[in-house]
């Protein structure tokens, strides 16, 4: 009795949809892809089935990977792909994309997966770079990029530990290291902050937040066993002290 009921918000966590109710005594943040996403939404997640390039978690806005394709020049794919696939062969895969489209627009994932293995030297191929499949840092890239999810991260992990109360604790898992980047830097420049005094013992003084895990928790191996998409998580935990 006399508990709130709080209902579900469709919208993306960095527009603080339960803003009103702070203070939180727990805030977490799954960063994961929803399965349902690769195996059943049809928009074109995963290099590994025949569908539409579209890429968008939300369909309703926003441009699809098949635009992005379609009208960026050759410099923005490069970014693009190295900057969140951090793919080596950036430049390569995205002249050929750029080449392609001339003839045909690239709407299709077997056509875009087709481009990648391509420019792939022979020696990366059986395994592909860093024993992944030539295809994957790029549909990563593109979905990053559609989603525009490290800016909404950015937003997130700015405002939310100012909505803990005392004791609260803000917890992120990640799946790349992107994110895990993203979110290390943020929750350091919380629980330590720069020291002005030239005469200080140390460089850094406690925040209001702390961390809870130094360096974060990853999966074990038996996990990764039982569930291979958690082989790359990483569960980072703050807490407000004051």
């Amino acid at each position: 009795m006399g508990e709130k009921v709080h209902s579900y918000s469709h919208a993306n966590f960095s527009e603080m949809p339960f803003h009103k109710d702070s203070p939180f005594g727990f805030i977490f943040l799954d960063l994961g892809i929803s399965s349902a996403h690769f195996d059943y939404f049809s928009r074109g997640f995963s290099f590994r089935y025949d569908e539409e390039l579209d890429m968008r978690m939300d369909a309703s806005k926003g441009k699809s990977a098949a635009d992005v394709l379609a009208k960026l020049p050759e410099d923005a794919l490069v970014k693009i792909f190295f900057d969140y696939g951090e793919e080596k062969f950036a430049r390569r895969i995205a002249r050929q994309i750029v080449e392609t489209r001339k003839e045909n627009p690239i709407t299709k994932t077997p056509e875009l997966v087709k481009i990648c293995e391509k420019n792939y030297p022979p020696k990366y191929k059986a395994k592909g770079h860093a024993q992944k499949h030539p295809a994957t840092r790029v549909f990563q890239a593109l979905r990053i990029y559609v989603n525009r999810e490290l800016e909404h991260l950015e937003k997130a992990v700015e405002f939310f530990p100012h909505e803990l109360c005392v004791g609260g604790r803000f917890a992120v898992i990640t799946f790349h290291s992107l994110e895990d980047r993203l979110v290390k830097r943020a929750f350091r420049s919380l629980s330590q902050i720069a020291q002005v005094d030239p005469h200080a013992k140390s460089n850094f003084i406690q925040g209001n937040f702390r961390e809870v895990y130094s360096g974060g928790i990853t999966p074990s191996v038996e996990e990764i066993k039982q569930n291979p998409r958690a082989r790359s998580a990483r569960l980072r935990v703050l807490e407000r002290i004051r």
